[in-house]
């Protein structure tokens, strides 16, 4: 017993010591490998400022700013950042390297003709920059874009299904919790939501990682209120087809009774831009490919 209370005692001394020569003189404890630790977009509580929309680019709105701003580029990115919207959206994908690069998948799930699990960020890259000459970017270097000072305009990340060869969820999955943690380490939390593709497997494992990473998340599936409320889910991110007014089934008022939020993607003709901007006090937030022309019409 002697020979287990000397021990106990130098492993005690130790850490005193060990705490004592810390850099960090006002840590009083050490900190166990398995202490969860606190989100650090909560501590720092650093937020974009407030652009006076509720506009989301889709794609960073390459669409409209045309040539020399692919989708999902550097360039279309600063492009909403420039017009001030609310978020710009933009496609994610997990790399075999547990990188997360950002990019539109083609038909086959391919990207630079490569299947993105299959291959390491470096691989991917070496296969062609994108048409502006930018190299495919990364989650991280899209957050370092909106974290600069001044921003107005946050990362709706869309976690994207895989259905060639197969549907696999897996990866999908891989992509939101990688994405959560670089979201964690850059203290990033209010400046990214995520929308979720439709596949439940998807969305049932990429909400608990979300919840857990203090970041919003909406499900993009044509389903009742009924079936979001059941599930927990507080938003819901539908497109203009399955809406009433677009001939589909759901309602804004649907989801304004059951306290869900709702966001739409994407009002891009005159007649559907109008019908969500009457409705703005009801909504989210509005996605298009279109956002100039989008805010212009909402500050009339």
């Amino acid at each position: 017993m002697k020979t287990f209370a000397r021990t106990i005692f130098s492993l005690a001394a130790g850490l005193f010591i060990l705490a004592a020569c810390d850099k960090d003189e006002t840590q009083p404890y050490p900190v166990w490998p398995d202490e969860p630790e606190t989100p650090e977009g909560g501590e720092t509580g650093l937020k974009p400022l407030d652009g006076g929309n509720i506009v989301v680019a889709h794609r960073g709105g390459s669409t409209e700013a045309g040539v020399g701003f692919p989708d999902n580029s550097i360039a279309a990115l600063q492009y909403a950042m420039s017009l001030k919207c609310y978020a710009s959206e933009c496609d994610i994908y997990w790399t075999k390297d547990d990188n997360v690069i950002v990019a539109h998948a083609d038909a086959e799930c391919k990207i630079n003709g490569l299947y993105p699990w299959e291959a390491t960020l470096q691989e991917i890259r070496a296969k062609g920059n994108l048409t502006n000459g930018e190299s495919i970017p990364t989650l991280e270097e899209y957050l370092d874009e909106v974290m600069k000072e001044g921003s107005c305009t946050r990362l709706w990340l869309d976690i994207k299904n895989i259905t060639s060869p197969s549907t696999l969820t897996q990866y999908p999955i891989n992509a939101c919790r990688r994405a959560c943690e670089i979201i964690s380490e850059k203290k990033a939390q209010n400046f990214v939501e995520f929308i979720c593709t439709g596949n439940a497997t998807v969305m049932a494992s990429s909400f608990n990682y979300a919840r857990a990473a203090g970041v919003e998340i909406g499900w993009m599936s044509n389903s009742a209120a009924s079936v979001y409320q059941s599930r927990g889910y507080g938003w819901a991110n539908m497109s203009t087809t399955y809406m009433n007014q677009g001939g589909g089934d759901r309602t804004i008022d649907e989801f304004r009774k059951a306290g869900i939020a709702l966001s739409v993607y994407n009002a891009d003709d005159e007649s559907t831009m109008d019908y969500y901007i009457t409705n703005s006090s009801s909504m989210k937030a509005i996605c298009t490919n279109y956002p100039k022309i989008l805010i212009s019409k909402m500050s009339k």
